[in-house]
């Protein structure tokens, strides 16, 4: 994980702590699920409308690129292509075009190890808890 500015507080789980899902994060987490932290990351996640209509969560600002060459800034109604699709379920692609629906800035999120030993990629810090 990259360096955590001065005034952002240290994420919540670190490598290795066992957490439960507090959502469904299709296609392969269903709340309640335990899982492990792989890696957390610091950054901005958008939800957004695929091309079919269908909202998905999560993808990272890393993950995009702003359509129009002249604002490279992404902002709510603003497509973007999708740069890269590794963890993310096969109906996203590649090239894919999609609609910025929400913003979430300066959050902390986790690559994941499911209990069958499968990765998943990005859950947001408020979509875990630790068990209890």
């Amino acid at each position: 994980m990259s360096t955590i500015p001065r005034n952002i507080n240290p994420p919540q789980f670190k490598q290795g702590d066992k957490v439960i899902s507090l959502v469904h994060h299709p296609p392969e987490v269903a709340s309640g699920d335990q899982l492990t932290i792989i890696e957390p990351h610091l950054g901005l996640l958008y939800a957004v409308k695929l091309p079919d209509g269908e909202i998905h969560e999560w993808l990272a600002g890393t993950e995009l690129q702003a359509v129009n060459q002249n604002s490279k800034i992404l902002r709510v109604g603003s497509s973007a292509k999708v740069m890269d699709n590794y963890g993310h379920a096969p109906s996203i692609y590649k090239g894919m075009i999609v609609k910025i629906v929400k913003i979430f800035s300066q959050v902390y999120y986790y690559d994941v190890k499911l209990e069958n030993g499968k990765y998943h990629r990005w859950l947001a810090e408020f979509e875990i808890a630790y068990p209890i």
